[in-house]
């Protein structure tokens, strides 16, 4: 992956302990499993752009705040 892909995990993660969440909190909370958000923030996997719109509305970001958009 990517520069920007391996940014947004980090991202995921850094938001995700901010709001001190597990992985299993914050997977229940956007609908899918552990497994997956694991993958998101370890930057092996990219979420679809409705997750990422879950997980901003969660960390209470924008979507460009989440993904590094910087324009």
């Amino acid at each position: 992956m990517g520069a920007v892909e391996s940014s947004v995990g980090i991202r995921i993660r850094r938001f995700r302990l901010e709001k001190n969440m597990t992985q299993d909190q914050l997977a229940a909370k956007i609908g899918v499993d552990r497994t997956s958000l694991s993958s998101y923030e370890h930057s092996k996997r990219m979420p679809d752009i409705f997750v990422l719109c879950r997980m901003a509305d969660i960390f209470e970001v924008s979507l460009d705040d989440l993904v590094g958009r910087k324009f």
